[in-house]
């Protein structure tokens, strides 16, 4: 075996060859979680010191110092500078990052391990001054493991006093509302809910036109042709926005609290609360713009509507394109009419089918009604009533005369004071630590029975309303009405029923005039 030697070549001069050291860019990190006065003192006094600690270092250059103010940790989801910082690191602008301590970069451990595994590939470590761990160390990692966990169990301890701390003002009545973005009310320099009174309007719109037969779509159509914005400045009105309106108990004055719960501290995840966490019911909290009687009323009116179903069981959408929408009803099956243009023969017409006839002539034979029809028996109805006054206003008088007369066995007093002295009991079984549950039970099914005698209120006090209109209506009209008015059969009738040679046309005061046609 023969080894060669190859000697270096002789160095003229001063010609050395020049080994320039590359300076290390630096970057740090610093955050602080709330925007209160010490802290902001703090998130200065932090950017202050990376910027005199890395300049001060000749090997170093300074990249940045990235700083969120008054960002959770929990998640770094939501704290652009962080992600700015990671995505500088990603295109090779930074070659180290300093930051305070472990809590002050991430509380959630997955996040912090991925950050820090991901910035170890890239050839980037992390020095925590506070733990004094260099993330490039053999027991780096191990270590850092240890402190995140001990952040994220910090982090969810601190969750967990904020949640029994607002459970605790939940109990004492304090409710926390953003009326920012809740049409209808502003708050005063005290914080309590004080009524906008140009919102307001809007809000008492949506629920006359609700309870007046439109759908949710309808008013939201309507608002959007007048011209009218959404809270948060939006020319569309979406169903849904409408329909939460209408279930807001706000509204009529009271406050439901713990309607959604956290079920997820890192993720900050909410959820409906469907009785898994406690919740707190306060009446009379602020002053109503729906009086309850007819905020009830509409939730009894969204109920029905939900609960309408067809012949083969499916739920019914609800129309009020039409006045006898959700109106007409068969003798026979007892199934809704709807209303179909019709194509007979080449002769085109609007006519009222039976829904089962519809779907199987074999189930049910009830007979087509033609709009027209429909029309003249309504106007014979009326003037039936009007030609025969005195026998229509005695029956009127007799109808109301019941009406006052009608009790609710479970008086609003009684029901009041039995509610009380469960909410104490209540409070005291949890203070002592003992089952509540039975109470929990009872207490629920006293709500129900309140809300039900509320609105059995509210009906008895409609249903009186509507005899004294159709009373006036009928005293107000010396002669007979020639001319069909859409508006009078929704302000009047109640339901119209097909026979097979008559209709019967229900009026909303209770009285049924037979029509034949």
């Amino acid at each position: 075996m023969n080894v060669i030697t190859i000697p270096a070549k002789p160095q003229k001069g001063n010609n050395a060859a020049k080994v320039e050291v590359k300076k290390l860019r630096v970057a740090a990190y610093c955050r602080v979680s709330t925007d209160n006065e010490e802290q902001a003192t703090s998130y200065e006094a932090q950017i202050a010191h990376y910027r005199e600690f890395i300049s001060s270092n000749p090997d170093w250059v300074l990249v940045d110092v990235y700083a969120d103010d008054g960002i959770s940790a929990t998640s770094t989801k939501n704290r652009e500078e962080f992600n700015r910082m990671i995505e500088d690191c990603k295109q090779g602008k930074i070659d180290m990052i300093f930051t305070k301590s472990i809590s002050r970069f991430a509380r959630n451990t997955v996040d912090c391990l991925n950050y820090i595994r991901e910035l170890k590939a890239m050839n980037i470590p992390v020095f925590f001054e506070k733990e004094s761990i260099n993330t490039m160390d053999a027991k780096g990692e191990v270590m850092l493991t240890i402190m995140a966990s001990l952040a994220q169990q910090e982090s969810e301890s601190l969750s967990q006093n904020v949640k029994l701390g607002l459970q605790y003002g939940f109990q004492q009545g304090k409710v926390m509302v953003n009326a920012r973005l809740f049409l209808g009310y502003d708050k005063d320099a005290e914080g309590n809910l004080v009524i906008n009174p140009e919102q307001a309007e809007i809000v008492k719109r949506i629920f006359r036109e609700y309870l007046e037969g439109a759908s949710c779509k309808k008013i939201g159509r309507g608002l959007e042709r007048d011209g009218i914005l959404t809270v948060r400045g939006s020319s569309r009105w979406h169903d849904s926005t409408i329909r939460k309106i209408l279930e807001n108990e706000k509204y009529m004055g009271d406050v439901l609290l713990q309607k959604t719960y956290t079920v997820d501290f890192l993720r900050k995840k909410r959820v409906v609360n469907n009785g898994v966490m406690p919740q707190y019911y306060i009446e009379g909290h602020h002053e109503p713009i729906i009086p309850k009687e007819l905020f009830l009323k509409v939730q009894e009116e969204i109920a029905r509507r939900g609960s309408e179903r067809d012949c083969l069981g499916k739920k019914r959408g609800f129309s009020s394109n039409h006045c006898f929408s959700q109106m007409v009803y068969c003798a026979e099956c007892g199934e809704q009419y709807r209303r179909i243009h019709w194509n007979n023969r080449g002769k085109k017409s609007i006519v009222w089918r039976c829904t089962t006839r519809l779907h199987d002539k074999e189930k049910c034979r009830a007979r087509t009604v033609s709009e027209t029809l429909l029309q003249e028996a309504f106007l014979d109805a009326v003037n039936e009533m009007l030609g025969d006054s005195q026998v229509y206003l005695k029956r009127l008088k007799e109808n109301l005369e019941t009406a006052i007369h009608l009790t609710n066995p479970d008086s609003a007093e009684a029901l009041a004071a039995r509610m009380a002295a469960l909410q104490q009991e209540l409070i005291d079984r949890t203070s002592r630590r003992e089952n509540y549950d039975d109470l929990a039970e009872e207490i629920l099914r006293l709500r129900e029975v309140q809300a039900q005698t509320v609105m059995d209120a509210a009906t008895k006090a409609e249903h009186k309303k509507r005899i004294r209109e159709l009373r006036a209506f009928i005293r107000s009209q010396p002669h007979g009405i020639t001319e069909f008015d859409e508006t009078l059969v929704k302000h009047l009738v109640e339901r119209v029923t097909v026979f097979g040679d008559y209709l019967v046309f229900r009026f909303r005061s209770g009285v049924e005039v037979v029509v034949e046609k």
